[in-house]
């Protein structure tokens, strides 16, 4: 039974196994969300306008109760955790870990489900997933 190091950041995720909990880690699975990488402009159309100053200038967004940046956030996380599910459930994962930028890691936990929460054998709120593997390594337990 694998154990599952999810590692992302609001635009990336990579899925690291270890056979047992002294095995190396291995890339299994790596995602990409783009539009998390666009900027705010590019995100929103066609939505509201924005309320002017005069002379023409942008004061604020009209009617964003939430950013784009954090709906595509938010989504990507029910994406990572639908994906840690199907391997959940194909893989007979012993434990899983999250590794997330802080922000994704708190999209993560609203969204995570049961099955998988119950598994949960360690939270790290740091940017992570653009190191190597050895470096999110020793981040972890000696023993998985």
């Amino acid at each position: 039974m694998p154990i599952c190091v999810l590692v992302a950041d609001s635009s990336k995720a990579r899925f690291l196994l270890a056979e047992s909990g002294r095995d190396p880690l291995i890339d299994y699975l790596d995602l990409v969300h783009p539009e998390s990488r666009l900027r705010e402009q590019d995100l929103v159309t066609d939505g509201p306008g924005s309320a002017a100053e005069a002379g023409g200038q942008s004061k604020h967004s009209v009617g964003n109760e939430k950013s784009a940046h954090r709906k595509h956030a938010e989504a990507f996380a029910r994406e990572l955790c639908r994906e840690l599910d199907k391997l959940r459930r194909k893989r007979d994962l012993r434990r899983i870990y999250l590794i997330a930028a802080p922000k994704l890691l708190g999209h993560l936990r609203a969204v995570i489900s049961g099955q998988s929460a119950a598994l949960l054998a360690g939270e790290i709120d740091k940017d992570l997933v653009g190191q190597s593997i050895d470096e999110i390594r020793s981040h972890l337990p000696k023993r998985l």
